[in-house]
């Protein structure tokens, strides 16, 4: 399975507290997708899950696959998996006062939030100057990097990464639930489903959109 993978990696460091920082992986395709040259500018391509892999890499590959060749039989030319590590809670809405809104028939109305965009983590401090120089251009499409090349980090939990007022009055939040990344029955994604095995085995006929 190695390197089967296609990883869009953010590299703009945009600090600790928000949910988007430098090393998240931001969506996927299987090698040879194709992409588009600002998104090849801007941020980095990574090939995963290299030789090394952890076990828990090689399941979620495993995964991400197979979610990749269903859209593919469904007919999506160019499929991806977006935010594949995100890390979501389903919460209480609240007023700016804290309060718990509920909903004409008095039951509290609940939301569902990316809290962590990617519990795998890419540090590429250790590369040679000579590489970080393209990949830290925001004018050149730098050369595809492998996932063994780069400091790897898997994150067990997540913290909330988002500043205090997007989240209540709870200034942090430990996800308390198993981790719902990298399991076939909880969420890859917020908006694509929260039943693997159910998403893989929707009928869904391709769009004519897709063969123009």
């Amino acid at each position: 399975m190695s390197n089967e993978i296609e990883l869009m990696v953010s590299v703009r460091r945009q600090g600790e507290k928000g949910v988007k920082r430098r090393g998240d992986v931001i969506t996927c395709r299987q090698s040879g997708g194709s992409w588009g040259s600002a998104e090849l500018k801007v941020h980095q391509v990574v090939t995963w899950p290299g030789n090394n892999a952890s076990e828990i890499e090689l399941q979620s590959a495993a995964l991400i696959l197979a979610i990749l060749k269903k859209k593919k039989e469904w007919g999506e030319p160019n499929p991806t998996v977006d935010f594949p590590f995100c890390e979501v809670v389903t919460e209480p809405v609240e007023n700016d006062e804290g309060v718990q809104i509920n909903s004409a028939n008095g039951e509290p109305v609940f939301q569902t939030l990316i809290t962590n965009r990617s519990v795998l983590h890419f540090d590429f401090d250790a590369l040679p100057e000579s590489e970080t120089d393209d990949v830290f251009d925001p004018e050149v499409e730098a050369n595809f990097l492998a996932a063994d090349d780069l400091t790897i980090y898997i994150e067990e939990r997540g913290i909330d990464k988002r500043e205090p007022s997007e989240r209540g009055r709870k200034e942090h939040r430990d996800i308390t639930t198993p981790n719902p990344i990298l399991h076939a029955d909880t969420a890859l994604r917020r908006d694509q489903t929260t039943d693997i095995q159910e998403f893989l085995s929707r009928k869904v006929e391709p769009l004519d959109s897709w063969s123009t």
